[in-house]
């Protein structure tokens, strides 16, 4: 079955510089700009945080303090870094997704239910067998209790009022149906948790077909069961490449298995590369607004070297890349006839970017040999897969810092969900000039404007972040809401550069001048 789990929204609070719970709307293509030590990384890492603690193969970790977020304890993650207590109230994290649900499967899971007394007992709707798309949001609240990570409680609900609250306690855990406000203790019902993902669990044969417990459960079973496996593999399947990169060797040892990514700091790209560069990627090239052909007709399937050199060119990268084998010794990247350690840093920077967006491909490696329009590689695809990015502009050229708007949204349009941390005004500006340039009412212009968010952070004097959220405008403007500092530099340095050059070429008041006499030359030279 088709999930097509895609995530909506975060909302955090307490976490980090975020004390109020701030919602954050996600798009296909997200752009977080904001000054530095604004807050803006802590939206990602809201969500590595999570990653993190499911890859930990122990499912009583609530919460993994190391890794890409790293931490000492819940104090440390927590806004105004609480002093030590017996019970400190930790950060909160609200997820919302959607996902795909197979009624059919939830019937059998639930062994058939009488569905009229499901009903009643619920208030819920009659499901049938159909494929149905929900939306499902799961907030967790961690706490640390005598120096120990603790989940206060858990929710998970509907975008229609139906919820389990869950709530740890100290004799264990407490579960409640809650339907619209209207808690009712669920002890019939057991819980398990993987991680900070719960599970409910009921012994039949210790409850009736027509016990009202049994029919909350079932409404588990319909509602949440298939989104929270959904919401596992969403989070577990994240892609995130960092804002640092590690210095590239000049020949690199290759690598029996190929690596599953390319490592936050791009570290296992070139491996990657190597093992799998005449498998097939497909990817939808980069825009080519200048000559206004729109979106590109068709999604390509390459091998993934060929890929990235296709992906160079239209980013203005001349020099091919290669992949250069040396018998019983390694391999080496070659731009040209240069090592990958000697072309400067930008292009270090540049190949992880890439290869990333190429792998997150929901059909890598999967054979499909032909290129495809993007309406049949979207029904294809089955799925989203999700990427974060910091800095995705790092050592570029403008030109090129620019050209990257073009390829992020052929990403995103590609079931491609990009969450970018950017600080490049060339970038956001570009993305104005796409929607300006593309024809009123043109598919690409709807899709720049339904589809990408741009979200600003900012800090207070008390060191509290906030989030505006805004959208593109048709005629290249980006809605009501414009943080300070941000695009107006270049602005205002090439009207301060225009000021100050008319005022050095006025004279200066009572100044002698330079005088010429008889039409000669005035004598320069330094005596």
């Amino acid at each position: 079955m088709k999930v097509n789990a895609k995530l909506l929204s975060i909302t955090i609070e307490r976490f980090k510089s975020f004390e109020a719970a701030t919602a954050i709307e996600l798009a296909p293509l997200t752009i977080i700009h904001g000054r530095n030590n604004g807050g803006k990384s802590s939206i990602i890492q809201s969500l590595l945080l999570l990653k993190q603690t499911l890859a930990d193969p122990r499912s009583e970790v609530p919460l993994k303090f190391e890794g890409l977020v790293d931490a000492f304890n819940v104090r440390e993650l927590t806004h105004g870094w609480p002093s030590a207590g017996d019970a400190v109230r930790g950060p909160a994290i609200r997820l919302e997704w959607e996902s795909a649900v197979d009624l059919r499967a939830a019937h059998e899971e639930a062994r058939k239910p009488d569905m009229t007394n499901f009903v009643s007992q619920t208030g819920l709707p009659r499901f049938g067998d159909e494929i149905m798309t929900m939306r499902t949001h799961l907030a967790v609240e961690f706490a640390e209790r005598f120096g120990n990570v603790k989940i206060a409680r858990i929710c998970v609900g509907d975008d229609e009022g139906h919820r389990f609250v869950l709530r740890g306690e100290e004799a264990g855990w407490k579960c409640y149906w809650d339907l619209e406000g209207k808690p009712l203790l669920a002890d019939k019902i057991d819980i398990e948790l993987d991680h900070f993902i719960p599970y409910l669990r009921i012994v039949r044969k210790n409850l009736g077909p027509r016990h009202t417990q049994r029919a909350w459960y079932n409404a588990y079973l319909f509602l949440f069961a298939q989104p929270l496996e959904a919401l596992k593999g969403l989070l577990g399947d994240l892609q995130y490449l960092g804002s640092v990169r590690a210095a590239p060797p000049s020949l690199y040892r290759a690598s029996s298995i190929a690596p599953h990514e390319i490592g936050a700091s791009g570290e296992f790209a070139a491996q990657l590369l190597h093992r799998r560069q005449r498998e097939l990627v497909h990817y939808l090239p980069p825009l080519d607004a200048d000559s206004g052909a729109g979106i590109p007709a068709y999604v390509h399937a390459r091998p993934l070297v060929d890929s990235v050199n296709d992906v160079l060119v239209k980013l203005g990268i001349d020099a091919p890349l290669k992949v250069d084998d040396i018998q019983d010794v390694g391999f080496r990247l070659l731009f040209g006839e240069a090592s990958l350690a000697h072309v400067g840093r930008g292009l270090t920077y540049l190949l992880p970017m890439i290869e990333l967006g190429l792998l997150a491909d929901p059909l890598k490696f999967s054979g499909q040999l032909a290129d495809m329009t993007l309406e049949v590689y979207r029904e294809s695809c089955g799925a989203f897969t999700h990427v974060a990015m910091e800095e995705p502009e790092a050592h570029l050229h403008p030109k090129v810092q620019s050209r990257l708007a073009h390829w992020l949204v052929s990403l995103a349009m590609a079931n491609r969900r990009l969450l970018v941390e950017t600080h490049s005004d060339h970038l956001v500006r570009r993305l104005r000039g796409l929607v300006a340039r593309a024809g009123r009412g043109t598919e690409l212009e709807r899709w720049l404007l339904d589809n990408v968010v741009i979200l600003g952070v900012e800090q207070d004097a008390q060191g509290r972040s906030a989030v505006t959220s805004t959208r593109l405008t048709a005629e290249g403007g980006v809605g009501e809401v414009w943080p300070t500092d941000f695009m107006d530099e270049a602005s205002s340095e090439e009207s301060a550069i225009y000021y100050a050059g008319l005022d050095k070429a006025a004279p200066l008041p009572n100044s002698p001048g330079v005088e010429f006499d008889d039409g000669e030359e005035p004598n320069l030279e330094v005596p």
